[in-house]
């Protein structure tokens, strides 16, 4: 009775979810620079990357506290910075402000860590590969070399 059917429109072009591929599966995080433990990260919280002042990437998370032990409110600290493999591979996309998809896949709070150790903070990295992967620098060839 009256009901009317729609034809399905095909899309206009892929979504941002069809475009997003893992860059980074797994990539240590360094210098951590939260209590772990008492953090209160988790497996799948999100983290931001930004450039640091001395040209490293940092890893940051938003946490919960409270002001004044009873007004919750969050706020972003920095949690560690990439190593030098990770930040070669998104450090152009990071400076661009592309679109990535950045979570929390491994963490060994300080009780848990081995001896010697310390603890471990993971984060994969996500983002359309044709945008964030830049192809390096041409080498430029001086024109002012001399001949034999």
């Amino acid at each position: 009775m009256g009901q009317h059917h729609r034809r399905l429109q095909p899309r206009k072009g892929p979504s941002m979810h069809d475009l997003m591929q893992p860059l980074i599966h797994k990539a240590a995080v360094r210098d951590i620079a939260v209590h772990v433990a008492r953090a209160g990260l988790s497996i799948g919280d999100e983290a931001m990357l930004h450039h640091l002042p001395d040209g490293r990437i940092g890893v940051f998370v938003r946490l919960h506290r409270k002001l004044l032990g009873i007004i919750p409110r969050r706020i972003t600290v920095l949690a560690g910075t990439l190593g030098p493999q990770a930040s070669d591979l998104i450090g152009g996309a990071v400076e661009r402000h592309e679109t990535l998809r950045v979570r929390i896949v491994g963490l060994t709070p300080e009780h848990l860590a081995a001896e010697g150790m310390g603890p471990e903070i993971h984060v994969s990295v996500w983002g359309d590969p044709r945008h964030v992967m830049a192809a390096p620098a041409p080498l430029q060839v001086s024109s002012s070399t001399k001949g034999p």
